[in-house]
């Protein structure tokens, strides 16, 4: 009996308390001026601001805070200025004070640029309860100069790409166009006569078609077509493919274009999906395998879109058409291109350049389309390739594939496959300008 009347009584079993029980009571506490934790606040959205939000954040406080004790005269406006610099201390509340005790759970000390005769504009709180100092008061033209300075930079410097700053721009080119020459990085122009027995050119036409389609179902970049493509032509340059795996090469190359060039790549399951599970799995990635082996991992190669983008930015500089659709009709020549087997004997440089010829004179042809101080290619040069994509828009060549041509009759594409160039080009836009 002395050893149970001796014994520390058990602690009295607390109910636990759910989370939003903690939260209520947090809030009642703070409402009731209690002693609790001081609620979080609301995260708010920008779109549940209303119009006027910066009138809102720059209104005087509601309710008036008194001074701390001892401190009962006004402060001159150099003090303010001066201390607002440094953490305000924490202000002491007289007792019964019910705007002191809503400070609890009030923000930080807030201070606003420009506000009204310069004296920082503080929400009604602790300033204990942030550890970070308040900022300091900026004058309205300070805050001017800055809201300019961070005005939008002009097009060229926005575009975010630093391959078209004009300072290097010109070494880069020089650069690719030196590496798309390399023997390496080039398919054969022949490889249908000279290495395959069971591919034709006609079905190599179908299979980047479908490509297309491929490509537009899954959202991938226009770079991992064109890559895509290009790895499949150098396949099948140094090796002998049977006509039933043809789409498996393609799937497998596009696979490696995604992996190269998205952010986030459909996966092998994906592209076995899209062939309607022709192949399987393990299929698919011994030919992912047997085409890095091939490429020995060299993935990145200059292309058609490469220079297509820097000849599209240059040719609107005189800003006479929309830059869009000059664009979109560049893009849609482009793509054009890769159907043709034809054209592989030309570099990707070249095959660019003649497609802003031809998107230039389909859309002014009264112009000379001609750009010779931008691509470094006389118009002479170009004369073969540019026969051929003008053939090609005309449906004169590869006109029973529909892919391409239905993908830029869309609206958000300006229907730019609608639209025609002359029939005949004038002999006088194939004469050399003066330099």
């Amino acid at each position: 009996m002395a050893d149970k009347e001796n014994a520390t009584p058990e602690p009295a079993v607390v109910p636990r308390l759910t989370r939003a029980a903690t939260k209520r009571r947090a809030a009642e506490a703070a409402v009731t001026g209690g002693g609790g934790a001081p609620a979080k606040q609301k995260r708010v959205a920008l779109g549940e601001l209303p119009a006027n939000a910066g009138a809102l954040l720059r209104a005087p406080p509601s309710h008036p805070v008194k001074p701390a004790r001892g401190g009962g005269k006004p402060v001159p406006e150099e003090a303010l200025r001066t201390l607002a610099l440094a953490p305000a201390p924490a202000p002491v509340a007289e007792d019964g004070d019910d705007d002191a005790e809503r400070c609890a759970s009030s923000s930080p000390p807030r201070v606003v640029a420009g506000a009204g005769d310069g004296e920082p504009d503080r929400a009604d709180g602790d300033s204990s309860a942030s550890t970070s100092p308040p900022r300091a008061v900026v004058p309205p033209e300070a805050d001017r100069d800055s809201s300019a300075s961070s005005s939008p930079e002009p097009r060229a410097a926005a575009t975010g790409d630093p391959q078209l700053c004009g300072s290097y721009a010109s070494d880069i080119y020089t650069y690719l166009r030196a590496l798309e020459v390399e023997p390496v990085r080039r398919p054969r122009s022949d490889y249908i006569q000279a290495v395959q027995s069971d591919v034709t050119a006609n079905m190599r036409t179908i299979l980047v078609d479908w490509l297309v389609e491929v490509a537009e179902e899954y959202k991938l970049v226009a770079d991992t077509l064109y890559l895509a493509i290009s790895y499949i032509d150098r396949f099948l340059s140094y090796n002998v493919l049977g006509r039933d795996k043809l789409q498996l090469l393609g799937v497998a190359a596009m696979l490696i274009a995604a992996k190269y060039e998205e952010i986030s790549p459909p996966h092998a399951e994906d592209f076995c999906y899209i062939t309607d599970n022709t192949y399987t799995k393990q299929e698919l990635l011994k030919m992912e395998g047997d085409i890095l082996k091939l490429l020995k991992f060299e993935l990145g190669n200059p292309t058609i879109k490469t220079f297509l983008r820097r000849f599209t930015r240059s040719a609107h500089e005189d800003k006479k058409s929309s830059i869009l659709l000059m664009e979109f009709l560049g893009s849609y020549l482009a793509e054009l291109s890769l159907l043709d087997y034809g054209c592989l004997q030309f570099l990707p440089s070249v095959v660019a350049a003649s497609v802003m010829f031809v998107a230039r004179l389909t859309i002014d042809p009264n112009a000379n389309p001609w750009m010779q101080k931008v691509t470094g290619y006389k118009v002479s040069e170009l004369k073969d390739c540019i026969v051929a994509i003008h053939d090609l828009q005309l449906n004169r060549k590869c006109s029973s594939v529909l892919a391409v041509r239905d993908k830029y009759k869309q609206h958000k594409f300006k229907f730019v496959s609608t639209l025609l160039p002359p029939v005949v080009i004038p002999s006088s836009y194939f004469e050399d300008l003066a330099e």
